[in-house]
């Protein structure tokens, strides 16, 4: 099934405590803490669903209600969001849906949107790469690197195209870019990406409360 997770990272200082608090604030509902779910009885896709979890002082909340909307409408407020959070310098919103193929990510420094860049497949509504400000320098890295496409015995318009990084060590094709540039982007600004790490994190689940 492969990775699928979206959400938001941050720096904080909040306890691990607090945690209940902090997820009612953010979706202005009385969330509650579950135990560890089982398989297949919670998907953080699916609304009222939040995982919650610290890398020492990295947080994450893991939600499709709380980041879809900021990846796929760039106009959309999210003041409400970064001051429910304590308004941290950086913020990180994603997502790496690899079944879907969509993935993303946007940056928001001081509040303010400084770039973003989500890819998707068929989605309504849209295009296949959704950006805005101009890319970092991570980003340029990837963007300028040399290329080439793989045949793969196919027709033309089935060639892949796929960039050249690291020295050569590195070959990523174009429908995964965005992808590794999410890794790096994780990695760059807070030294972690968690489905790509050994560390162990503390982890808790919330789900809404019953009316």
């Amino acid at each position: 099934m492969g990775v699928a997770l979206s959400g938001i990272a941050y720096r904080t200082e909040i306890p691990s405590d607090e945690t209940t608090k902090l997820v009612s604030q953010l979706f202005t509902r009385n969330f509650e803490k579950i135990e560890a779910p089982d398989v297949g009885e919670f998907d953080i896709r699916n609304r009222g669903d939040v995982m919650v979890q610290f890398f020492g002082d990295i947080c994450f909340v893991y939600s499709d209600e709380l980041a879809w909307g900021i990846l796929a409408d760039t106009s959309i407020n999210v003041e409400p969001l970064i001051s429910a959070i304590g308004k941290p310098d950086l913020l990180l919103a994603f997502c790496q849906y690899e079944s879907g193929g969509s993935y993303g990510y946007a940056f928001f420094e001081h509040g303010t949107r400084t770039r973003s860049r989500l890819q998707t497949t068929d989605v309504p509504s849209l295009p296949p790469i959704l950006e805005v400000g101009a890319p970092m320098d991570f980003e340029v890295r990837w963007l300028s690197a040399p290329t080439y496409f793989e045949e793969d015995d196919c027709p033309r318009d089935e060639w892949q195209k796929i960039y050249i990084g690291d020295n050569g060590k590195l070959r990523v094709p174009e429908y995964y870019l965005t992808e590794r540039l999410l890794y790096e982007a994780l990695v760059a600004n807070f030294g972690i990406c968690p489905w790509e790490t050994d560390r162990s994190p503390e982890t808790f689940f919330f789900r809404v409360s019953p009316a």
